[in-house]
């Protein structure tokens, strides 16, 4: 007998430590009890589990027998006490009477002194796999300790007899779940094998194809590692912050870290270079004129040891289903309980996914079994066995490899241009490694971050809300900021950018659909949607107190939640209050809570459904347990008094967070959004104006959050180290670079007769006076059609009729011009109104057709605006333009006050010109550069988070038709949704060169692509899959023109908008007036750019509002042969020729008009980019039977609580999704076709215009989507 006095559950966990009571919960998992051992057990044959050991399980004078391998002298008491607890709350004794009470005494320590036995035989290799596991040899004595390179390994120590072990006295390294407490050297620890491997019973996991970890199964390896519970999510803290931290001021003028680039020793290396067969065109050199100064951009200098190395693991096995955050409590659970990791993760990043990057060495004394040997000479490739973590009824069991070093030194060389073979060396590895620690550095408790890239400031805030009384508001914007490392010309730097975000607050659901529905419109359908794929927690326990069956027909005492104890190797225990259990996502919404039913039904612990006992509840019901079955045995005060939770807002609707095949339904006041969730939608209209009016901020503003916020989030030491990585090394003060002042461009107008000059105080110039650069109508006859709250007497329709006939006669885009007598004025703003009315006009008109359809709103109208053009481009062959009263209107509100309006109808009046297939203007010196060459601009529009899945993507490209750049044609195409490669740009490009060949009498020599929207892992693919089918196009117009094949050059720029680069001025002189920017003209060709190849930035542009974002330019293709400084230089010329405006625009007009075009595109798809509440919601009820089809054809079998899933039911679970979304492309495909290619209406087809094809012909040559 024992006698354990003082003894509780809560005194043995203690005594044990949570990695001790862990690691025999786990033991209960196993089918075979491990604790039946010599040591006084006289059972031989183990078929039985822990929970029934007849050695350990209490008998009627608790008696038991002890055979403990495990625990250190003096905890046996307590192990027994735990096991014997466990035991007695399945197999209760009828006194009560339990080993905590019953006074047993406590064995001397002397009596279990443990023996280990020797290590076994190496287990064999699963099949299919060429390496032979290794069990590491015994050492008597440590390694010298330079060898270790600073690795600590702290652990809790174990004693071990050694009289009765083949190793020498040491420690042994713990079961897992354990802190590391005590530290022993590696070369000793890993002489051991973990303590359950010395059982008769092997612990066996599953390999996968490629290792022997993962999921997927192959053959059965016997494991010598220790295994643990997956650790739970973190406990969701729901707690917000309440005292906001103001941005930082405006900063004052200072300069930087110069870093000016030796042009000479830059142009050798270049020059040394020039004959390598290198990826993209090399660059050739770095122009001084005209004019040179130097800015600030947010980049910071790097240095990083040359005696450090830096080592890149990954830890294997995770399986790829998991989310983020399911990896990261893999990762977590790994790093806490394998000691080694523990002991040295100050001296390591991870990623949280797979990836580890450390400053020392830890793979040279790993204490687990090496299952794959790597290089010889390296050991890049290793691979160990880590963990094996359990995960409900699943083990997954982890290795952790050597994946390579760090390449630093290789990338300083990339960096400085001295690399042999640049061309073979890819950056991004070491990149990505520094950009992980990085992300360590950065973390602190102040700061929120989501990825490895982007970071928030928790006390950085501002709440979005409406004015409404009593309103609350669900979302919260915070200041972030992204960062990144980068190899560029002459560095190694850190890019910090401000990124702000909108974030959910943890507000009740209930709360946001009853008060926080401002943001949203007031609609409930919209808040429907912004919260539809949110991330939302249950609130209250869904565990019964009595572990008793909780469904209304069970009328059995003794039916449990709990699992019995002979089925424990069915799978783990459920836990439905865990913090990963509690986490759904919300999949739809329901009929209200008092009146959504769903079917209840009974099941027995393996999930298997009783037939003839189910019930079916309302959600209310369900809640307050009450009326759900009259001949229950059980009370109606039963259930009021065990479950009842009375609902606050039972009219509310029911929240689906299962799926559309099984739903599970919850009431929205038990669901709190969970914490640190960001808006992943476009931000409300209702509160975006406060948004952007906190995130957009001039240039010395964003410097100093850059510098006194941002960067302060990162500790560095007084010498510039950073303090969680001390090799590395940072300069806080922004890069001080040079750049090049481009001219401002000379604007032609009048067929190059008069000039204008930009203004560089302002960056635009006017067009009093001037006549465009073409006009090409005799005579134009306008239509006017007013829009709802617009008087067709009022003032405003005599302003814009007078001034309208005025500004087309003083710009020269017609010698005469006349508005229609009759005005038409909409009774609302629906597609069919506006058709039938241009039906009836235009059948009464047909001898009498207008030139343009002038729409005048009062105000912006985004759905009729699309209608409009919709009908006049596609099925009337209409030229169109519409104009707003609020834009259009005087300051003073006096409509006769036509000089008032003269900008403005200046711009409507660039708008009719090219209706009417004039040019509004050229840039000097542009025709000179294109005098052979076509230019073309392509660019791919996405569907938004609020289209309708299956919508698919619109491509665009423009063409030019004369060498002045003031003319293209355009060409759409649909593809599927979320491609960004254009497989079919020749064929598109063969319209637009047909005609420039036709009114060249020629071929083009040359192609120039301004390509818009693609990332530089896409380059390779533009080359491939776009540019080489642009000889397509020549082949089919050769074929047309009865020609032979002509040859041609292709230069490639690919253009970027969205990127994290910002230039600040150095000194007052430096910056535009009144905005604070840059001035426009500014070029950077160094520092930041690529070592070797040709790319730059260039702000053509002065930003309205706002810090000024430059675009990058990156030559992918150089065919032409055209020098750098020219291609920079036509660039900035073509931002001046943009169409529509009289200032530069911020990238190449190219590219802007693909842009313009593909918008264009959206706006005759817009039912399903922006679809109506109506129609999103047929959509979404097709959309769930769809999914349940698939599900229910599926044929799954009923899965217990606790399941996780298996690899083939991920498999499966990603083929339904896929079915789904391929049917619900099937699904839309045919529709979005139709209003794609809707036929002309007969009335422009035959009807009025006995010339339609000319007039098609026309309008298609003009450039009528600007």
């Amino acid at each position: 007998m024992f006698e354990i006095p003082n003894m509780s559950l809560d005194t043995a966990r203690d005594e044990l430590g949570d990695g001790f009571a862990r690691r025999i919960d786990v033991d209960f998992k196993h089918s075979k009890c491990i604790w039946c051992k010599a040591g006084g057990t006289k059972t031989k044959k183990k078929n039985h589990s822990l929970m029934n050991c007849p050695t350990t399980k209490p008998a009627e004078n608790d008696q038991t027998s002890l055979s403990n391998e495990i625990f250190n002298a003096g905890k046996e008491g307590a192990a027994i006490a735990y096991i014997h607890q466990k035991q007695l709350s399945v197999y209760p004794r009828d006194d009560n009477a339990t080993t905590f009470s019953t006074g047993l005494s406590r064995p001397h320590a002397s009596n279990y002194t443990v023996s280990v036995k020797t290590a076994p035989a190496p287990p064999s290799a699963p099949s299919g796999l060429s390496f032979t596991p290794i069990i590491p040899v015994p050492s008597p004595q440590p390694p010298a300790s330079s060898a270790t390179q600073g690795v600590s390994s702290s652990i809790p120590s174990t004693s071990i007899d050694q009289s009765s072990s083949g190793f020498a006295s040491s420690s042994v390294v713990p079961t897992t779940g354990s802190t590391p407490a005590a530290t022993a050297p590696i070369s000793v620890i890993e002489n051991h094998i973990l303590p359950n491997m010395l059982s008769d019973q092997p612990h066996t996991e599953v390999a996968t194809q490629s290792s022997a970890f993962g999921l997927n199964a192959v053959a059965s390896v016997a494991s010598a590692v220790p295994t643990t519970n997956l650790q739970d999510a973190p406990v969701v803290n729901f707690g917000e912050l309440t005292r906001y931290n103001r941005a930082p001021g405006s900063s004052a003028y200072a300069n930087g870290n110069s870093d000016l680039v030796d042009t000479g020793e830059l142009n050798g290396e270049l020059e040394r270079l020039k004959d390598t067969a290198l990826q993209y065109p090399i660059r050739q050199s770095l122009r001084e004129r005209p004019k040179k100064g130097e800015v600030l951009t947010n980049y910071f200098k790097i240095s990083i040891d040359p005696q450090t190395t830096f080592y890149e693991y990954q830890v294997l096995g995770i399986p790829d289903s998991e989310s983020r955050a399911g990896k990261k409590r893999y990762m977590d659970t790994a790093i806490r309980n394998v000691p080694f990791l523990y002991s040295n993760r100050d001296v390591f990043a991870t990623d949280n996914v797979n990836t580890i990057v450390a400053w020392v060495n830890l793979h040279q004394h790993i204490p687990g079994v090496r299952v794959q040997s790597g290089d010889l000479m390296t050991d890049v490739g290793s691979t160990w066995a880590l963990l094996d973590i359990v995960d409900r009824d699943t083990t997954v069991p982890l290795g952790f490899q050597y994946l390579r070093p760090v390449d630093i030194f290789g990338l300083q060389q990339y960096s400085n241009t001295t690399r042999p073979d640049p061309f073979n060396h890819d950056p991004h590895p070491a990149e990505n490694a520094l950009n992980i620690i990085m992300t360590r550095c950065f973390a602190s408790s102040n700061t929120l971050q989501l990825n490895n890239h982007k970071f928030y400031v928790r006390n950085a805030y501002f709440d979005l809300k409406t004015n409404e009384g009593n309103a609350v508001a669900p979302l919260r914007a915070l200041r972030g900021y992204s960062y990144r490392v980068h190899s560029t010309l002459g560095n190694i730097l850190l890019n910090v950018s401000p990124a702000n975000s909108a974030f959910w607050r943890p507000l009740l659901v209930s709360q946001i659909y009853q008060n926080g529905s401002g943001p949203f419109g007031n609609s409930k359908d919209h808040v429907k949607r912004a919260l539809r794929g949110v991330r939302v927690y249950i609130d209250y326990s869904r565990e019964t107190k009595d572990k008793k069956c909780k469904h209304p027909k069970c009328n059995d005492p003794n039916c449990s939640t709990t699992i019995p104890p002979d089925k424990f190797s069915a799978r783990t225990s459920s836990n439905m209050d865990g913090q990963h259990a509690r986490i759904k996502t919300i999949r739809g919404f329901g009929k209200a809570c008092s009146e959504q039913t769903f079917l209840w039904e009974h099941k027995d612990v393996y999930g298997n459904i009783i037939t003839g006992q189910s019930v079916q509840p309302t959600v209310q019901e369900y809640q307050q347990r009450r009326n759900l079955d009259p001949q229950s045995s059980r009370t109606l005060l039963t259930y009021v008094t065990e479950y009842a939770r009375v609902l606050q807002h039972p009219g509310l609707p029911a929240v689906n967070v299962g799926t559309a095949g099984r739903p599970t339904w919850f009431a929205p006041e038990h669901l709190r959004i969970l914490p640190d969730q960001i808006y992943a939608k476009i931000i409300p209209d209702f509160v975006a104006n406060d948004f952007h009016r906190n995130a957009c901020r001039e240039p010395r503003e964003i410097r100093s959050r850059i510098e006194q916020e941002g960067l302060r989030h990162i500790p560095i030491t007084a010498t510039g180290q950073l303090e969680n990585c001390h090799p590395i090394s940072l300069d806080p003060r922004m890069l001080q670079i040079p750049f090049v002042h481009l001219n401002p461009a000379t604007i032609m107008y009048s067929s190059t007769t008069v000039t204008k000059t930009v203004n560089e105080n302002t960056g635009r110039w006017d067009l009093k006076e001037t006549q465009f650069f073409r006009g090409n109508a005799k005579s134009l006859k306008w239509l006017l059609i007013t829009g709802q709250g617009v008087d067709r007497n009022g003032k405003s329709v005599r302003a814009l009729t007078r001034n309208f006939d005025r500004k087309v006669k003083e710009t020269g885009v017609s010698r005469t011009s006349e508005r229609a007598d009759e005005v038409l004025s909409l009774s609302d703003d629906t597609e069919f109104t506006l058709k039938m009315m241009l039906e009836n006009y235009l059948g009464k008109n047909r001898e009498d057709v207008p030139d343009i359809v002038v729409l005048l709103l009062k105000t912006k109208d985004q759905h009729l605006y699309s209608s409009f053009k919709f009908l006049t481009d596609v099925v009337f062959i209409l030229q169109s333009i519409c104009v707003t009263e609020d834009k259009m209107r005087p300051k003073n509100l006096d409509w006769s006050n036509d000089s008032a309006l003269g900008q403005y109808m200046a711009n409507v009046a660039m708008k009719e010109n090219l209706k009417m297939a004039g040019i509004n203007h050229s840039a000097q010196g542009v025709e000179e550069q294109l005098e052979n060459t076509i230019v073309i601009g392509a660019d791919v529009t996405h569907p938004g988070s609020g289209a309708l899945q299956g919508t698919p993507s619109i491509a665009a490209i423009v063409s030019s038709l004369e060498a002045n750049g003031g003319r293209f044609r355009g060409n759409m195409r649909l593809q599927s949704a979320k491609q960004e490669i254009i497989p079919c740009l020749g064929d598109m490009l063969i319209e637009g060169l047909s005609e420039w060949c036709r009114l060249h009498r020629r071929f083009p020599e040359n192609v120039l692509y301004y390509r818009d929207g693609v990332s530089d892992t896409q380059y390779d693919e533009v080359i491939t899959k776009e540019l080489s089918t642009i000889k397509n196009a020549f082949i089919g117009v050769a074929k047309q023109f009865k020609k032979p094949v002509p040859e041609f050059k292709t230069t490639a720029v690919i253009v970027t908008k969205r990127h994290n680069t910002r230039f600040f001025p150095r000194q007052k002189d430096d910056e535009m007036r009144g905005n604070g920017n840059c001035k426009p003209g500014l070029l950077v060709e160094s520092s930041i750019t690529s070592p070797y190849y040709t790319d730059f930035y260039l702000q053509s542009h002065n930003a309205i509002k706002g810090t000024a974002r430059s675009s990058h330019y990156f030559v992918l293709q150089n065919e032409m042969g055209i020098e750098i400084s020219d291609l920079e230089d036509l660039t900035h010329n073509l931002c001046h020729t943009y169409v529509r405006a009289t200032t530069g625009v911020s990238y190449a007009s190219p590219a802007y008009y693909a842009d313009r075009l593909a918008e264009r595109g959206r706006c005759y798809l817009r039912e399903w980019f922006n679809p109506s509440n109506t129609k999103r919601n047929a959509y979404e009820t097709h959309c769930q039977q769809v999914e349940a089809d698939v599900e229910a054809a599926r044929n799954r079998p009923q899965r217990t609580g606790n399941h996780k899933k298996t690899p083939a039911e991920i498999q499966e679970d990603k083929a339904d999704r896929e079915q789904v979304l391929q049917q619900m492309r099937d699904y839309i495909w045919p529709v979005v076709e139709t209003r794609w290619n809707t036929p002309i209406h007969d009335l422009a087809e035959s009807g009025f215009r006995p010339n339609a094809k000319a007039k098609y012909d026309h309008l298609k040559g003009t450039m009528y989507w600007m």
